[in-house]
């Protein structure tokens, strides 16, 4: 089975409106070491392949507006971005937004990633929960040994 380490929020956030929220995470205790968190992002210390796990619980009866998550990446591109209607987010998900990504992180790389999310209903709304859950991923078909060779 594949490492998972969790990072999480340790409370309710109040998100106010039209304004890009860094959202403020604890990390798993006991510390994973080559994944931990700080200054408010999850850094990586070694190379690897992760896939992330993006979970945002959105008050659901909040309707107004648009609620939009992301990972942001230092100097690159987001890993996860969903914008959708509060009101639609709560019809199908009860309030929650779950993205799913992976990439190869480390220090010649990626070497971090914050959450932040948006909302312009033009009240604070409240953030329930979130995390972010990075599960470290194998390449099976990499395969060191006399057997190894090119793929068919």
């Amino acid at each position: 089975m594949a490492r998972e380490i969790t990072f999480r929020t340790a409370g309710a956030l109040a998100v106010v409106s039209d304004r890009l929220t860094s959202v403020p995470l604890t990390p798993p205790i006991p510390g994973a070491g080559d994944v931990d968190y700080v200054d408010d992002a999850v850094v990586f210390r070694s190379e690897g392949w992760y896939e992330i796990l993006l979970a945002v619980q959105w008050d659901p009866e909040a309707r107004r507006g648009t609620r939009f998550s992301h990972t942001a990446l230092p100097g690159q591109q987001p890993l996860h971005s969903e914008a959708i209607s509060a009101a639609v987010l709560a019809d199908i998900s009860s309030g929650k937004q779950l993205l799913r990504g992976n990439t190869l992180f480390g220090p010649e790389r990626t070497a971090s990633l914050t959450l932040e999310v948006w909302q312009d209903s033009g009240h604070v709304v409240e953030l329930q929960t979130a995390s972010i859950t990075v599960r470290e991923l194998a390449v099976p078909w990499h395969v060191a040994g006399p057997s190894s060779g090119p793929l068919p």
